[in-house]
């Protein structure tokens, strides 16, 4: 008698079966995906923090160690030409790069510690650097100052640096923030009465355009860190603000936020 041998059946996934595995898979990835994106931002935004709160702690060794002074911006404005021409030198962070780095780098440098992960360019709209709350020749305003004035033929006295002691509330007063290259323009002085990204908030000066150095949010890039950005105080923490909060505007068109004021609102 002949014995016949089956072959086991070979099984395999239906059609019904295909399309249930990818829509799992699809749904998995639609989960998975936003998370990531907002842990990988998250990290930049701690990154950056960290490397705000490196600048932040070189500025206050600088001040304990020349007479309690602030570094300045720069030492001179030079208004025959760029901010900044006569003396790069004296440039906050160059003056500050001896408390991170032996390294020299140059004008606009310091690129590994200053420059947030959030920047794609060294310049222009998609560029992200730490930067300090300027005021130019006017300390009340903001901390960070130009002493003098090159008028091309002589010196002008404007100001003198800031005392740390000037500083009412060290934990309630801005220091630095993110910027568009190395400065924001305090507020007092260029109060912000225009839109100009059409979100129904003032973000800028209306003339401060006219300045090469100067962008809508006086330079500032309030939005970068997931609708904020990062900020350092006086007593030496950084932390992240909401755009909403820290960029109120009051009906006199100044932002209603203390960190801008050291008690000095106008």
């Amino acid at each position: 008698m002949e014995r016949s041998c089956k072959q086991p059946k070979i099984g395999g996934f239906t059609l019904i079966e295909l399309l249930v595995v990818i829509a799992i898979i699809a749904l998995l990835a639609a989960i998975v995906i936003p998370a990531l994106h907002n842990a990988k931002l998250c990290a930049k935004q701690i990154v950056c923090a960290s490397q705000m709160k490196q600048w932040t702690l070189a500025t206050s060794a600088y001040t304990a160690n020349n007479d309690d002074t602030i570094p300045v911006y720069s030492d001179v404005c030079d208004a025959t030409n760029s901010q900044n021409a006569l003396n790069p030198e004296t440039l906050w962070y160059n003056r500050l790069s001896a408390y991170l780095t032996e390294e020299e780098y140059g004008k606009w440098g310091m690129d590994d510690v200053r420059r947030c992960p959030m920047s794609k360019s060294k310049w222009g709209e998609k560029a992200v650097w730490v930067g300090v709350y300027f005021g130019k020749f006017q300390p009340k305003n903001a901390p960070f100052v130009q002493p003098f004035r090159w008028t091309g033929s002589n010196m002008e006295t404007m100001c003198s640096p800031v005392k740390f002691a000037s500083i009412k509330l060290p934990a309630s007063y801005l220091m630095m923030l993110d910027v568009r290259r190395d400065v924001l323009f305090e507020p007092i002085h260029w109060p912000w009465g225009t839109d100009y990204d059409g979100d129904g908030m003032d973000d800028s000066h209306p003339g401060i355009l006219a300045s090469s150095m100067s962008t809508p949010y006086n330079a500032g890039r309030p939005k970068i860190h997931r609708g904020g950005c990062n900020v350092s105080l006086f007593d030496g923490h950084v932390e992240r603000i909401e755009y909403e909060t820290f960029w109120e505007i009051g009906s006199d068109g100044y932002p209603v936020h203390p960190y801008w004021y050291n008690q000095n609102r106008p």
